[in-house]
């Protein structure tokens, strides 16, 4: 952990990622805007927001009138032009997201840092809960940001994650775990067995029920879900006897 060890979660600045990506198209798998919005002990201190240009060429600079307010550069810089401005917000913080493995997969300048799933947490922290997608979240705790107008823009979707964090933040604590950061983390990252599906058109199904070709498909694209979902899969697979590569 760092310089991160043992200190007190009311200490610890998290910089909570919003990321669009592309779908389609010779852009597929990259970032199209980018956001972060910098919180410590239920504060916003700083936010930044960038559309990302995935052509070829970007016009040099583009990033230099970038400052940590927000706003999007024209030409829209690279995503290694914005690179050391997430750098440096994240330089001291623990990074958030609310589905870590395809958002880190889209900014890996970002995946070797002590990163935060909140979705995992929130499996954790409220098991009894029927959804975890993050909109869903932001109903279920009345954490709707004021003004939040565009909830699919990257600098919304990291306001609604923090406010969601501040959340689970607190009923972590409540559940009576230690206060600091690295049993945080623990706590978030230890592996919960998955029974059913909690997305798709197998929503709720237990996974013994759920057609050997639907599992296949969810490991064939195993960078799309968390990795509880993938071990739960990978396991099923294996137990049928049945191939779990890819």
């Amino acid at each position: 952990m760092g310089d991160f060890q043992n200190a007190a979660l009311d200490e610890v600045a998290f910089a909570v990622i919003g990321v669009e990506g592309a779908a389609l198209g010779a852009a597929a798998g990259s970032a199209t805007e980018v956001a972060c919005v910098k919180v410590r002990n239920g504060r916003e201190i700083q936010a930044f927001s960038s559309f990302v240009d995935v052509g070829r060429e970007t016009a040099a600079g583009a990033a230099a009138g970038h400052e940590l307010t927000g706003g999007a550069a024209s030409p829209h810089p690279s995503l290694e032009a914005i690179s050391p401005i997430l750098d440096t917000l994240c330089g001291d913080a623990v990074v958030v997201s609310d589905n870590s493995a395809p958002d880190l997969k889209l900014l890996p300048i970002l995946s070797r840092r002590p990163s935060l799933c909140t979705l995992r947490l929130a499996r954790r922290c409220f098991p009894e809960l029927d959804g975890y997608a993050n909109q869903l979240l932001r109903y279920a705790f009345g954490t709707a940001p004021s003004g939040t107008k565009q909830p699919r823009r990257a600098l919304e979707d990291a306001r609604v994650t923090a406010a969601v964090l501040g959340v689970l933040l607190r009923r972590y604590v409540e559940l009576g775990h230690p206060a600091t950061i690295d049993a945080l983390l623990e706590f978030a990252a230890t592996p919960i067995p998955l029974k059913s599906l909690p997305f798709g058109e197998y929503r709720g199904k237990p996974l013994t029920q759920v057609p050997a070709s639907y599992l296949q498909w969810i490991r064939r694209r195993n960078a799309r879900f968390d990795a509880q979902i993938q071990e739960g899969v990978r396991a099923e697979l294996e137990r049928r006897g049945l191939a779990t590569a890819g």
